[in-house]
């Protein structure tokens, strides 16, 4: 990720935020949850502290499941744009919960968090189609049963 990295503050876009966003979007709510989560423990084990990113990205995905509900996420500028606002949301409270845990000199700063959100949103229109791929061949959006997202149950 440093060959992608941009200025000398050595931003990187989150990976694991275009997952979460692209999974809260695709799967049933139970599953989304869950991979919120893990999502979640997956940004705790590659950072410094457990327990922010899994409680941020649990809970700010979980909410972004029920807002799909309302709102169709399904053009890829849409999709950016909840990128963006999500990924702005997940660092903002861990940054939050950081602060409490500890006396804040490892918490990234906002301007930072801002700009992580808004260069996985511009490269989530590069990653959108093999994102997709590698999902509809994984079975994103296929319930445990046989019934996809758009079939009606019984």
């Amino acid at each position: 990720m440093d060959v992608i990295s941009i200025t000398e503050q050595h931003i990187k876009p989150s990976l694991l935020l275009m997952l979460l966003v692209y999974f809260a979007i695709n799967c049933n709510s139970y599953d989304a949850i869950i991979c919120c989560f893990s999502i979640g423990l997956a940004a705790d084990i590659t950072g410094n502290l457990i327990g922010p990113y899994f409680i941020s990205f649990g809970v700010i995905g979980t909410a972004l499941t029920q807002v799909r509900k309302f709102i169709l996420l399904k053009k890829t500028g849409q999709q950016a744009f909840a990128i963006f606002l999500t990924g702005i949301s997940i660092y903002l409270l861990a940054i939050i919960i950081m602060k409490f845990k500890t006396s804040g000199s490892g918490a990234p700063t906002f301007a930072n968090a801002a700009a992580v959100s808004m260069y996985s949103a511009i490269l989530w229109f590069l990653l959108k189609i093999p994102v997709e791929t590698l999902g509809k061949w994984l079975g994103v959006g296929v319930y445990r049963f046989g019934n996809s997202l758009s079939e009606p149950r019984a």
